[in-house]
């Protein structure tokens, strides 16, 4: 919210699912949370270690009785008192999220979840009918969708000003990875792993957020035929992918390509050359 009417009397109680000092990803969360103070941080369960998690909760100033073991106790003690959180996020690793969304919308709160959702798309339907039973909503974190070039080009699309959609070109690639980090580096082991991210590493890691954009900004474009080639270039990831190419066509007729990856080292231009490595 910028220069905008802050649409709350109040602010909302809300929890956090693991996000404690090992995570990548919880501190992003608390920062967009808090920015415009619309949400109030006042319990989680921030840990797998519950006395790490604990004393992690009281550096972020929780209560340490709202400090708690797991997401089953949050969610039960919570909700057992009239101050209880109305909101949580999700950030954990992906094999778990299903689970605790299930259990947040079960327990009548509102529900912010890291990506993936959840492994399948029956999963998925079953979250959806859940959350609109339970009247709560459930959201995935593709915070890219809301810049306002991204509405800008949906707006664009919308009006025909770029008339018919031939060509869609889409990447995300990085080299963060190209080398076996995982190995020294706890918080990123999980993601290699495919007890935790389930059957993809980068398609469901990084593909996921262009293509979300692409569905942004063209929702009438759908997908009809597909197919990919993944690669495990660290040979240690197999079957894991940390590259892949993904080339799609669209009920339009219009040609979708998408590179995803993780070992791409990157290239510099200037002037007067390029260097790649």
């Amino acid at each position: 919210m910028i220069n905008g009417l802050k649409p709350l009397d109040r602010t909302l109680r809300w929890g956090m699912v693991g996000g404690g000092g090992s995570s990548q990803i919880g501190y992003i969360h608390r920062s967009a949370a808090l920015r415009d103070n619309t949400f109030t941080l006042l319990a989680g369960a921030f840990d797998i270690d519950a006395e790490r998690g604990r004393q992690f909760g009281q550096r972020l100033g929780v209560d340490p009785d709202r400090c708690y073991a797991d997401y089953q106790s949050l969610f039960r003690s919570e909700a057992a008192r009239p101050d209880g959180i109305q909101a949580v996020s999700v950030a954990t690793p992906n094999n778990t999220h299903y689970a605790i969304c299930r259990a947040a919308l079960e327990a009548g709160l509102h529900v912010v979840c890291e990506k993936p959702l959840c492994f399948s798309s029956e999963e998925a339907d079953e979250l959806v009918a859940l959350s609109q039973r339970r009247r709560k909503i459930i959201g995935v974190t593709y915070g890219y969708a809301g810049h306002q070039l991204i509405l800008q080009a949906r707006q664009m699309i919308a009006d025909g000003l770029l008339g018919d959609i031939r060509i869609v070109n889409m990447q995300f690639a990085h080299g963060f990875h190209a080398q076996p980090v995982e190995q020294e580096n706890a918080s990123t082991r999980w993601r290699v792993d495919p007890r935790f991210v389930g059957p993809s590493y980068v398609l469901g890691d990084l593909a996921t957020h262009p293509l979300f954009l692409v569905e942004t900004m063209a929702p009438q474009l759908k997908i009809t035929r597909l197919m990919c080639a993944r690669q495990s270039f660290v040979k240690s990831r197999a079957p894991l992918e940390d590259n892949a190419h993904v080339l799609m066509e669209y009920d339009n007729g219009a040609i979708g390509s998408l590179w995803s990856s993780a070992v791409n080292c990157g290239s510099m231009h200037g002037p007067k050359g390029a260097n790649h490595r």
